[in-house]
């Protein structure tokens, strides 16, 4: 029962918001993205039974959703998000990171929401969503348009979650948020409590993070982080540091720090983009993301709804480069193993 507590909550309030009279103010919008890339792969040594390079597809986070908006009430507005994940490259209804197979199985939506904003108590989102901790250290981060972007942090993405968000006050914003972040047995449904503060004011912006991990049956660490990116014209810089607090007293090397700088410059219709990340190596089971890791990446939009990229992507330890056709998470020099594995990638995304 506990798997399927969110979901249906969530999707039964979109269908309420569209059984709405048709006098109301709603707004019902459908939206999607198709991203697809093709890639030339190779790590120094593949796990056995896999060559050492390959060329082929791979999927950039299609997706295809609905939204809904009500504003027939003053001062309030009632929003829900139902979306799901698309894996063009395999034409199956997927996450292609395969990373929601270990939560609740990777057939799910991305996201699957309904949010309350007043304004002037702010917002209440129920159901599976961005996390809080990721939206204000790591999203900031996260702007690269190949399935390679976003891997070099140690947060979750999306889980199920109840979070509450202050309205903005002189540029500062607070949100508290209950998590379902383990799924496993013996825990509370929102085991894991995320904090953040935020701060954007002209071309500033600054996110601190904090994630207090459930502790009954596991010894999984907490977390903290910070973000700050500028924007001054047409240049983006950005970086963010975090720190996983270990919990557990057999991990020789604890309290991991992960380290990532970002540059971009956007002239005409290009934008370039460059990053560099280090992860310390660590026992910590917690610890997805170690070694160094590079990235560049050159986008080029067409048109406002369609556009093309090229990336290169360096990884020091396998974690990012997936086997060919993958049905699951498995990287293709093993999961932390020695991968000095590059990719070249050019590909397309069209929104609509």
């Amino acid at each position: 029962m506990k798997q399927t507590r969110m979901l249906p909550l969530s999707s039964a309030l979109l269908a309420g918001l569209a059984a709405l009279p048709a006098h109301a103010e709603l707004e019902v919008t459908p939206y999607g993205s198709l991203r697809i890339q093709s890639e030339a792969v190779s790590v120094d040594e593949a796990q056995p039974g896999e060559d050492d390079s390959y060329s082929g597809l791979r999927d950039a986070y299609s997706r295809l959703g609905v939204t809904a908006n009500y504003n027939d009430i003053d001062n309030l507005k009632i929003s829900a998000t139902v979306e799901f994940p698309i894996n063009s490259a395999r034409l199956r209804a997927e996450d292609p990171t395969f990373f929601q197979e270990s939560y609740k199985g990777n057939n799910k939506p991305r996201v699957a929401d309904i949010t309350a904003t007043h304004d002037s108590f702010g917002s209440l989102r129920v159901g599976t969503q961005w996390l809080t901790y990721y939206n204000n250290v790591a999203y900031p981060l996260d702007f690269f348009s190949s399935f390679y972007s976003g891997y070099a942090t140690q947060s979750t993405f999306r889980r199920d979650a109840v979070t509450y968000q202050t309205p903005s006050m002189g540029g500062f914003t607070a949100t508290v948020s209950g998590v379902d972040l383990t799924d496993q047995q013996g825990t509370s449904f929102l085991d894991t409590l995320q904090y953040a503060l935020g701060y954007a004011v002209n071309d500033w912006s600054v996110g601190l993070g904090y994630q207090d991990s459930e502790q009954d049956s596991a010894k999984h660490a907490d977390q903290m982080g910070i973000s700050a990116a500028w924007s001054p014209g047409n240049w983006r810089f950005a970086a963010k540091v975090e720190q996983l607090l270990t919990n557990d007293d057999t991990v020789q090397d604890d309290d991991p720090v992960t380290y990532n700088l970002l540059g971009s410059y956007s002239w005409d219709k290009y934008t370039l983009r460059a990053m560099i990340a280090h992860g310390e190596e660590s026992d910590e089971a917690d610890a997805f993301f170690q070694g160094d890791s590079a990235q560049v990446g050159l986008d080029y939009r067409h048109t406002e709804n369609l556009k093309f990229f090229a990336e290169y992507f360096y990884e020091e330890l396998g974690y990012a480069i997936y086997t060919p056709n993958s049905e699951s998470f498995n990287p293709l020099a093993g999961y932390q193993v020695e991968s000095d594995g590059q990719v070249f990638t050019v590909g397309m995304r069209f929104d609509f």
